[in-house]
């Protein structure tokens, strides 16, 4: 709304100015508030006491154009409100805004759009198996080095076998170191060739040879017996040795 109104000036009527501007009341009731919305201006219209908006021949004027601008060029009614609003007041001519054209270089044809796209579907997939891989080898990589690293610390650590060792049993006085290995064929075969080239006189006192050994064998096994061993046993009486005490 202008500064330069005069009060004789005739104000229209809703019905009147939305006849003159060729809509509805209704749609006249919806440009007004968002006029006053721009404008932040709650009052821009001249009011009747009833709060009934009336119309200088200049806000039907201003309405004409912001109805022509948000019909023509495409803006939204508060983006044509704005421009219309912003230069009535300095008295200039809103300004159009021209409708951007797209040249055909400018817009992808579909089959390139899907061209596109597939390509990069094989891409991303690609990389996903070649991270896969990495992966896989990467998994392989540290489960060897852990069994590098196991088999280390055995290695550096001595192995302890006492107490395996100490849970033997002791068998010192079961084995003697000079038993004699028993011979097998061959070698007893040797010994009756050797002994057959022996005289009859070398036999006889190897005999004998062999006796005292084992004689002297059964002395030294009978050290080994008990006093308790070697005393007799006691005699029982019988039950009618008691009775009559021979």
């Amino acid at each position: 709304m202008t500064t330069n109104k005069h009060d004789f000036e005739e104000l229209a009527a809703p019905k009147a100015a939305a006849k003159e501007l060729g809509i509805s009341v209704a749609t006249l009731r919806k440009y007004s508030l968002i006029v006053e919305k721009v404008t932040g201006n709650s009052n821009y219209f001249a009011r009747t006491k009833q709060k009934a908006r009336l119309y200088h021949q200049k806000d039907i004027d201003d309405l004409k154009a912001f109805h022509r601008l948000s019909k023509n060029s495409g803006l939204t009614l508060q983006e044509a409100a704005r421009q219309i609003y912003a230069v009535s007041e300095k008295g200039e001519e809103p300004k159009v805004k021209e409708p951007v054209c797209y040249t055909s270089n400018d817009v992808m044809d579909t089959q390139q759009v899907v061209k596109l796209l597939n390509t990069l579907q094989k891409t991303i997939s690609n990389q996903n198996e070649a991270i896969s891989s990495l992966q896989k080898q990467l998994n392989v990589i540290q489960k060897q080095n852990e069994d590098l690293i196991e088999a280390q610390k055995q290695l550096a650590a001595p192995k302890d076998n006492s107490d395996k060792i100490a849970a033997l049993p002791d068998i010192s006085g079961v084995v003697d170191d000079d038993d004699e290995k028993p011979k097998d064929a061959a070698e007893k075969r040797e010994e009756v060739k050797e002994d057959m080239q022996k005289s009859q006189e070398e036999m006889h006192d190897e005999i004998i040879s062999k006796a005292k050994e084992n004689a002297k064998k059964r002395a030294t096994a009978n050290v080994h017996r008990t006093l308790e061993d070697m005393q007799l046993p006691e005699t029982k009486e019988h039950w009618w040795q008691k009775i009559f005490k021979f």
